[in-house]
Protein backbone atom coordinates (compact mmCIF):
# COMPACT_ATOMS: atom_id res chain seq x y z
CA UNK A 1 0.00 0.00 0.00
CA UNK A 2 2.82 2.40 0.78
CA UNK A 3 4.33 1.83 -2.66
CA UNK A 4 1.10 2.97 -4.24
CA UNK A 5 1.03 6.02 -2.00
CA UNK A 6 4.58 6.93 -2.98
CA UNK A 7 3.75 6.35 -6.65
CA UNK A 8 0.69 8.56 -6.32
CA UNK A 9 2.74 11.28 -4.60
CA UNK A 10 5.41 11.09 -7.33
CA UNK A 11 2.75 11.36 -10.02
CA UNK A 12 1.18 14.37 -8.29
CA UNK A 13 4.56 16.09 -8.07
CA UNK A 14 5.25 15.34 -11.73
CA UNK A 15 1.92 16.86 -12.75
CA UNK A 16 2.47 19.89 -10.51
CA UNK A 17 5.92 20.46 -11.98
CA UNK A 18 4.34 20.78 -15.43
CA UNK A 19 2.69 24.03 -14.33
CA UNK A 20 5.89 25.70 -13.08
CA UNK A 21 7.69 27.93 -15.54
CA UNK A 22 11.42 27.23 -15.43
CA UNK A 23 14.06 29.95 -15.43
CA UNK A 24 11.87 32.60 -13.82
CA UNK A 25 12.45 33.68 -10.21
CA UNK A 26 9.51 33.32 -7.84
CA UNK A 27 9.43 37.05 -7.17
CA UNK A 28 10.14 39.67 -9.77
CA UNK A 29 12.72 42.32 -8.85
CA UNK A 30 11.11 45.54 -7.62
CA UNK A 31 13.51 48.02 -9.20
CA UNK A 32 11.03 49.71 -11.54
CA UNK A 33 8.44 52.04 -9.95
CA UNK A 34 4.80 51.03 -10.27
CA UNK A 35 2.78 53.20 -12.65
CA UNK A 36 -0.90 53.80 -11.99
CA UNK A 37 -3.47 52.90 -14.59
CA UNK A 38 -4.97 55.69 -16.65
CA UNK A 39 -8.59 56.69 -16.08
CA UNK A 40 -11.02 55.17 -18.59
CA UNK A 41 -12.29 57.42 -21.30
CA UNK A 42 -16.00 58.08 -21.76
CA UNK A 43 -17.88 56.39 -24.59
CA UNK A 44 -19.16 58.57 -27.42
CA UNK A 45 -22.94 58.87 -27.37
CA UNK A 46 -23.31 58.13 -31.10
CA UNK A 47 -21.58 54.77 -30.79
CA UNK A 48 -23.73 53.97 -27.75
CA UNK A 49 -26.86 54.65 -29.76
CA UNK A 50 -25.59 52.44 -32.59
CA UNK A 51 -24.90 49.64 -30.12
CA UNK A 52 -28.41 49.91 -28.65
CA UNK A 53 -29.99 49.81 -32.10
CA UNK A 54 -27.93 46.74 -32.99
CA UNK A 55 -29.07 44.99 -29.80
CA UNK A 56 -32.68 45.89 -30.59
CA UNK A 57 -32.37 44.45 -34.09
CA UNK A 58 -30.75 41.26 -32.84
CA UNK A 59 -33.42 40.70 -30.18
CA UNK A 60 -36.09 40.33 -32.87
CA UNK A 61 -34.11 37.42 -34.36
CA UNK A 62 -33.98 35.50 -31.06
CA UNK A 63 -36.90 33.47 -29.69
CA UNK A 64 -38.33 35.73 -27.03
CA UNK A 65 -41.33 33.81 -25.68
CA UNK A 66 -42.27 30.25 -24.76
CA UNK A 67 -44.35 29.86 -27.92
CA UNK A 68 -41.39 30.41 -30.25
CA UNK A 69 -39.80 27.31 -31.80
CA UNK A 70 -42.08 24.76 -30.12
CA UNK A 71 -42.25 26.25 -26.65
CA UNK A 72 -41.29 23.86 -23.86
CA UNK A 73 -41.09 20.73 -26.06
CA UNK A 74 -37.30 20.63 -26.44
CA UNK A 75 -36.53 21.27 -22.73
CA UNK A 76 -39.00 18.54 -21.69
CA UNK A 77 -37.40 16.05 -24.10
CA UNK A 78 -33.92 16.99 -22.85
CA UNK A 79 -34.86 16.63 -19.18
CA UNK A 80 -36.54 13.28 -19.90
CA UNK A 81 -33.43 11.95 -21.64
CA UNK A 82 -31.26 13.22 -18.77
CA UNK A 83 -33.49 11.55 -16.16
CA UNK A 84 -33.51 8.28 -18.14
CA UNK A 85 -29.68 8.34 -18.44
CA UNK A 86 -29.29 8.94 -14.70
CA UNK A 87 -31.80 6.18 -13.97
CA UNK A 88 -30.00 3.68 -16.19
CA UNK A 89 -26.53 4.48 -14.89
CA UNK A 90 -27.51 4.65 -11.22
CA UNK A 91 -28.49 0.98 -10.95
CA UNK A 92 -30.77 -0.60 -8.36
CA UNK A 93 -31.12 0.99 -4.96
CA UNK A 94 -30.59 -1.40 -2.05
CA UNK A 95 -32.70 -1.11 1.08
Amino acid sequence: MSRYSLLLLACALAVASCFVQTGVPLRAPTQAPMARAAAPTAMVEESAQQALSAVGAASSLIASSAGDFGGYTIPIIGLTILAATIGLLAGPVED
